[in-house]
This record gives structure tokens, sequence and C-alpha cells, in this order.
């Protein structure tokens, strides 16, 4: 009797990128990616956005990446690039507009909509964008607002909410943590709780069930995180990154979520990791940028 038996195969996960795109040490257009399997190892250069800026925000599709405003140290911007985050090797592409043209705001990303929150054109303001995602032509549309205009704020998300967490009011840093239900396009932002600190210049990134907040002004080393299956309670202390730091970018993966470059006395090249299904550790540190530089914003498959 002849038995037909399937040949054992291995299967590895396929190599999933975070992209860094922008930023500030002279005006930055660069666009670094890492393989976010991995927890060590320098970023790679994959392109170039197409226009030179800072203090701009990601949002994240299956696809497609977004890169929303930002600063060229005279002019806001309104610009949305779009990068495939499947590929490596290629220069980001413009998709629309957003609905103002501001910097220092925030992305939080659902499975469909992709929401930039908050910013300063100047000054503060409280508009939240939406675009979908699964298009790369198109301007972002009004959502809501959130509970108090803000800048220099941080996103995280989960599978149904997004929360905005801290930023600049114009007047004090904020502790705020505010959410959107991520399935919706119309409504306004909902109070959830607090930061351990106020601060702003924060970075976000985010697991399967924690959102972390990491680095702020000061600068400071704290790493907050929130359960994002729930819409009440505030943030806890989970641990510190590696150095203290304002303006890093985060990207996050199945597993680990990276803190990336930032300033601390000069224009930070690092890359800090953290294991996203842990609530209590430090950061460790996975490598360097291309560029040193603060203010940029980050996309992830």
């Amino acid at each position: 009797m002849i038995i037909n038996r399937v040949p054992y195969v291995v299967w590895s996960a396929a190599p999933k990128y975070g992209f860094y795109g922008g930023g500030w040490a002279s005006l930055c257009n660069v666009i670094d990616y890492i393989n976010m399997t991995l927890i060590t190892g320098d970023a790679l250069d994959r392109g170039d956005l197409t226009v030179a800026r800072h203090y701009l925000s990601g949002v994240s599709g299956a696809i497609y990446g977004f890169y929303g405003g930002g600063y060229d140290g005279t002019n806001p911007y309104n610009i949305i690039d779009y990068i495939n985050m499947g590929l490596t090797t290629g220069d980001a592409i413009d998709r629309g507009d957003l609905t103002t043209a501001r910097y220092y705001l925030a992305g939080v990303s659902g499975s469909t909509y992709g929401f930039y929150g908050g910013g300063s054109l100047p000054p503060a303001i409280n508009v939240i964008d939406y675009i979908n995602m699964g298009l790369t032509t198109g301007n972002a549309f009004d959502r809501g607002d959130l509970t108090v205009a803000r800048y220099g704020l941080a996103g995280v998300s989960g599978s149904q909410y997004g929360f905005y967490g801290g930023g600049y009011t114009g007047a004090a840093n904020s502790n705020i943590i505010d959410y959107i239900n991520m399935g919706l396009t119309t409504g306004n932002a909902t109070d959830r709780g607090d930061l351990t600190v106020a601060r702003q210049k924060l970075a976000g990134v985010s697991g399967s069930q924690y959102g972390f907040y990491g680095g702020g002004d000061g600068p400071s080393n704290v790493i907050d995180y929130i359960n994002m299956g729930l819409t009440t309670g505030n943030a806890l202390d989970r641990g510190d990154l590696t150095v203290a730091r304002y303006w890093p970018a985060g990207v996050s993966g199945s597993q680990y979520g990276f803190y990336a470059g930032g300033m601390v006395a000069v224009y930070s090249n690092v890359i800090d990791y953290i294991d996203m299904g842990l609530t209590t550790g430090n950061a460790t540190d996975r490598g360097d940028l291309t560029v040193g530089r603060l203010g940029a914003g980050g996309v992830s498959a």
C-alpha cells in the first residue's frame, strides 16, 4: 500500500515593516524602515516623502500607511502622503489633503478608517479628520472634535477604540486621554482618564490589548500604558525608555513596539523596543535610525 504524505513545512512569520518618515535635524524627507519581527538591527533607507517636513503624523491600514500634516519651519502642511507598507523601496505619493493644514497632530488607526486628531496652526485645534485607508486618492473629512484643543499629543489604537493622550493646550501640558470609536465617522471624542504625568511631545505604540505612551517633554523617559479594551480608567506606569527624550516616533508590530529618534541634548537616532504583551519592564535598545532626528511620523504594517 502506498501512503502519500504531505511534506512537513516549517512556516515563519513574514516580515512586518515599520516606517519612520520625515523629522528634523535639518529638514528631512527620509523614510527609514525596520523589520518589526526583529529586536536587533539598524533602520534602512526606503525612500523619500513628497515634501521634507517634521511634526507630521501617521495612520496605518492593511496595505497603505499615510503621513499627514507637518511643518517646514515656516509653513504648516495639509499634505497626506502614502506608501505601500509591503515594500521596502520607493518614495511616498501624494494622496490628498487634510481639512486643515497643521502640525503636532496625532493619528489613530482602525480597520477601515484612520483619524488625525488635534494639532496646531497655531493655535491649538480640536479637529479630528478621517480618511478611508483602503483608498489612495481623496481628501480627509471632518469627523468631530477632541474634548480639549491641543497639540503635541500621541495616539494608540485598539481593535475598536483609538486613544489620544497628552498634549499642550497653549497654556499648559495636558494629561487627558480621549477616545473615539474608530468604526464611526461622526462624533466627538470622549474623556477616558489621565496619563500618569501631564506632558506633550510623546509617542504611542499599540499592541493587541495594551497601548503605550512613551517619552515627552522634560525630557521624559516615562512609558505609560492603558488597556485599550476599556473606555474608563487612568494610565499606569510600565517602565522607562533607555534615554529620556521628547518627540520620538512610534511604530507597532504584532509583538514589539519601537520608539525611534527624538531630542535629548542632541538629535537622537536611538530605536528602543518593548514587548507589548507585558505591562512591566523598561525599553531595550534595538539599533539606530539612518539619521538622528525628532518629530518624525510612524506607520506600520
